[in-house]
């Protein structure tokens, strides 16, 4: 019935859906759930938060506000639930396509749940709560974690990052029982994910917060409800057609790229976009066209997890794409790198699915990373100390070499050497010579030729 209601109202008109009810009546000053880290002490339990009315039963304090997002990010299958709270009365600068400007001290809330019965809703049990606070009148913001007690009773806050051990009860595994390690995030883990050039909360934006969401039997949009009750500077409207909207990963009647797209910007694209990760090129927000997220046939930095061409994106072939092979591994390749000890198998399929769709001829046909004209860009970072990335182009197939050289023109090392079809294609140098040994201090030149074309450029290596 509430699938039913809830495809009622995203397909009535914006005309009719203004006469609906809203989810929200009418706003509710927050005035207990209150954090000003940069002004006094952050609460050292969550009873002492305000966050709850009720602690044991977790029943959220007036004024703070309910929300879900379209793709959510994999916590090793935990249930979440997830409040806003802003100081009193105050307000969100609304941007249809950008980031929300929060007030300061607002807090936006994250509680993590476990079932110890694996398939038992009513055996859910609260493990985590999250805190991340906007620091003052600055643009930060401030993540705390908090460890429940086994009881469920309070939890405390934590300095640094732990991990607590559950016993779950599963019917598939061996002697009925196994064993769940929840990894609890020190207050240097959140910035790993909260990053400035994401806007450092990543739920709340338009095309996160462009859907339906059951308001205790009222099913409404979002960002209407939000509206109505004058949680915006500024009065949006209650048509959002031309708004973005990210699709729910998991809704099978939606396209399947839009869908891997959605998986993939939720879970890596807070730190895989323009100016974060300065070993990687990959931009995986979801809004960039995939020809230039530079991932379709790219060399990866990190290395090719064992794949025979290894490639970022090799289209038709997930097993030889290390996009998909990093959702798999537990080592330092993992992707993403922390707070995570289990496979999400429903994405992994999802991305798998995705990436055996893609036609190769179509998708390297589709390439905007094609070039018409051979290149070589500078390298970055540069100056460097343990790697730097090389990117250069290919204009017509062909041999391709690649060289290293020193300051008195001598071969150092060859970083490619082969025959490459049209192209741009990324090398990373280690700043180790042919034979494996550290090479030393100072400038070197790097070369690129094909057939008659010769460039070169300077890099600089600092120990």
């Amino acid at each position: 019935m509430l699938l039913f209601i809830v495809l009622l109202v995203l397909m009535t008109p914006p005309a009719v859906l203004a006469q609906a009810p809203y989810g929200l009546q009418e706003r509710v000053p927050n005035n207990s759930l209150l954090i000003a880290p940069v002004e006094g002490r952050v609460p050292q339990t969550v009873s002492e938060s305000g966050l709850f009315s009720n602690v044991v039963s977790q029943i959220p304090a007036a004024g703070l506000i309910p929300y879900e997002v379209n793709s959510v990010l994999w916590s090793d299958g935990t249930a979440k639930t997830r409040f806003i709270a802003l100081p009193g009365q105050s307000q969100i600068e609304f941007s249809a396509s950008g980031v929300w400007k929060f007030p300061p001290n607002a807090v936006v809330v994250k509680n993590f749940y476990i079932e110890l019965e694996k398939g038992n809703l009513d055996s859910r049990h609260i493990v985590e709560t999250r805190f991340l606070v906007k620091r003052g009148q600055t643009g930060a913001w401030d993540g705390f974690s908090y460890m429940w007690d086994l009881e469920g009773e309070d939890a405390v806050l934590l300095e640094e990052a732990a991990t607590q051990s559950y016993l779950i009860a599963d019917s598939e595994a061996e002697d009925g029982f196994r064993e769940y390690v929840h990894f609890y995030p020190g207050p240097e883990d959140c910035a790993l994910c909260h990053t400035g050039p994401a806007g450092y909360v990543l739920g709340l934006n338009t095309a996160q917060m462009n859907r339906s969401y059951d308001y205790g039997g009222i099913v409404d949009n979002q960002l209407r409800t939000l509206n109505h009750i004058g949680l915006f500077t500024e009065d949006i409207g209650e048509n959002y057609d031309g708004f973005p909207q990210w699709a729910d990963p998991t809704d099978e009647s939606l396209p399947l790229a839009d869908r891997s797209r959605a998986y993939l910007a939720a879970n890596c694209a807070h730190c895989h976009r323009p100016n974060v990760v300065s070993r990687s090129t990959i931009d995986l927000r979801y809004d960039t066209p995939l020809e230039e997220t530079n991932t379709l046939n790219w060399v990866p930095s990190l290395g090719a997890l064992s794949t025979e061409e290894g490639l970022i994106i090799t289209p038709g072939d997930p097993d030889n794409s290390t996009l998909y092979l990093r959702l798999l591994t537990f080592s330092s390749n993992r992707m993403p790198p922390v707070a995570s000890t289990l496979v999400d198998w429903e994405g992994r399929d999802l991305i798998r699915r995705w990436i055996a769709s893609m036609d190769q001829p179509t998708a390297v046909e589709g390439l905007a990373t094609v070039p018409e004209e051979a290149g070589l860009e500078q390298n970055f970072p540069n100056p460097f100390n343990a790697y730097t990335i090389i990117v250069y182009k290919v204009g017509e197939t062909g041999p391709v070499e690649l060289a290293l050289y020193d300051a008195v023109g001598q071969k150092v090392r060859t970083l490619v050497q082969a025959e490459q079809a049209p192209g741009s294609y990324t090398v990373r140098w280690d700043g180790r010579t042919a034979d494996g040994s550290l090479a030393a201090s100072g400038t070197y030149l790097y070369r690129l030729r094909m057939g008659d074309y010769s460039v070169a450029r300077q890099l600089v290596l600092v120990r």
